[in-house]
């Protein structure tokens, strides 16, 4: 029994318990708790201020062209610095005639651009669907030559009206894919898009008569 109390005490002291990890005390499962959902909220923060960043930009440059310059370029300038490709075209789409025209691209040949100006599935579904369509969502048997290296296929549609769509070919090499912010995008394209387009050619109207 000699120093029997003193050295359990020490013994004690100098035990690495199982609430220790690295000499580091292991929190408990409530302040982990806490701690996982103040970084969930940090991240969507983040997220939505990356968004926001993006959507003010798109929207600023789309409101400076229908003030004084061409809101088809100024769509592309979005698809080129926001989402990431330098391959994209806008068709107009006329409903009573059943036809596409191009009103402006960029990176297509001109033998690429006569044969999306007949259509392709991804065009006519988008129309036909009002909804815009992705390449990753398309039965391969049904995609045309010309569409093959289409990424996105994206409704312009102003209330029930489609006024055209735009067309997103090759991304830019740095980007794996289409990312959450760029599906945003595409959402304010396809109203605020559209709508710009649409006051565009009235203008452009109004100013021939």
């Amino acid at each position: 029994m000699i120093g029997g109390g003193n050295g359990s005490r020490i013994l004690r002291k100098n035990m690495v318990t199982k609430n220790d990890i690295d000499g580091k005390r292991r929190l408990p499962s409530e302040e982990l708790r806490a701690r996982t959902q103040l970084l969930s909220l940090r991240e969507q923060l983040e997220h939505n201020h990356f968004l926001l960043e993006r959507l003010y930009a798109a929207s600023a440059g789309i409101m400076q062209a229908v003030e004084d310059g061409d809101v088809h370029v100024a769509i592309g300038e979005i698809v080129s610095n926001l989402i990431g490709s330098e391959e994209a075209a806008i068709f107009h789409y006329r409903k009573a005639a059943r036809r596409f025209l191009n009103a402006w691209s960029v990176g297509i040949s001109d033998e690429q651009l006569r044969q999306l100006s007949d259509g392709t599935s991804m065009m006519w579904r988008t129309v036909g669907e009002g909804v815009t369509q992705f390449r990753d969502r398309q039965n391969e048997l049904q995609l045309q030559s010309c569409e093959q290296n289409l990424t996105a296929s994206v409704v312009l549609k102003s209330g029930h009206e489609i006024v055209g769509v735009l067309l997103v070919f090759g991304l830019l090499p740095q980007k794996n894919g289409l990312e959450w912010v760029d599906h945003q995008l595409f959402k304010f394209l396809e109203t605020y898009g559209a709508v710009a387009i649409q006051l565009q050619l009235l203008r452009k109207n109004a100013a021939a008569l």
